[in-house]
């Protein structure tokens, strides 16, 4: 999943392949759809930290599993980002080559790895306003999730398509978010290449407190307040689904 998802950033980035932050949403929208159908039998299907935070708080996930669920996140992570600097590492040294930056200063190559903000022209996107808009995304991710998944919950399409529902959502919220931040929305899939990047020679700009916040516990704090409205949305869904 981040394989395909980074790599189109990648190509975006490097290449001008995509035209803006729709057409990599749609990138990840389908990769993740596509992801759940494939592994949703095997496991839950979660593929992202804050998603299986959720999972667990709410009780759908035993505790047990947690590490488990984001070991594997990590891992798979790790080992697409890896794949993804063997396959551009050329092509971040020709763009070296022909802007005159290097592994020292935030560029778009670094950002491929070691996702940044602002991003923007102008830059005007603060620490605090990037990570509120994480949180958004992700908060919204999940309660479009546990509002696919709950069967007291009678508006709800059939499961042989709520994957597809929640990749739109990730298009949507990318489409949205990620002019801001290059919408993280999972700490894994920021995590994972950010080791990589450190491991290549980013190792100045790879972690930052700021990064940590934005992309680590915005997430993680919304995923807990998802839980959270689901705690207080359910016993109501059930009452009228009785």
């Amino acid at each position: 999943m981040c394989f395909f998802g980074i790599g189109a950033f990648a190509t975006a980035s490097l290449f001008g392949a995509h035209g803006g932050a729709f057409e990599i949403g749609m990138v990840w929208g389908i990769t993740i759809a596509i992801a759940i159908y494939a592994a949703r039998n095997l496991s839950s299907a979660h593929f992202n930290p804050a998603v299986t935070l959720a999972m667990c708080l709410s009780g759908r996930t035993p505790w047990k599993d947690l590490p488990i669920y984001v070991l594997a996140q990590m891992i798979g992570a790790v080992i697409a980002a890896f794949v993804l600097w063997i396959f551009f590492a050329a092509s971040v040294q020709h763009f070296f080559e022909m802007s005159g930056a290097d592994m020292t200063v935030v560029s778009k190559a670094s950002a491929i790895w070691c996702n940044i903000f602002p991003n923007t022209p102008n830059g005007v996107v603060s620490m605090p306003v990037a990570a509120f808009a994480e949180g958004v995304g992700v908060f919204i991710l999940i309660t479009v999730i546990f509002a696919l998944t709950e069967d007291a919950n009678l508006g709800k399409p059939s499961n042989n398509i709520a994957p597809l529902f929640i990749g739109f959502t990730v298009t949507i919220i990318i489409g949205t978010v990620g002019p801001m931040t290059n919408a993280g929305l999972n700490p894994a899939r920021d995590l994972g290449p950010r080791i990589v990047g450190h491991l290549v020679g980013w190792d100045k700009i790879a972690f930052s407190w700021d990064a940590i916040i934005v992309y680590t516990i915005a997430p993680l704090l919304a995923s807990v307040c998802a839980a959270g409205l689901l705690k207080v949305i359910e016993p109501l869904q059930k009452l009228g689904y009785k």
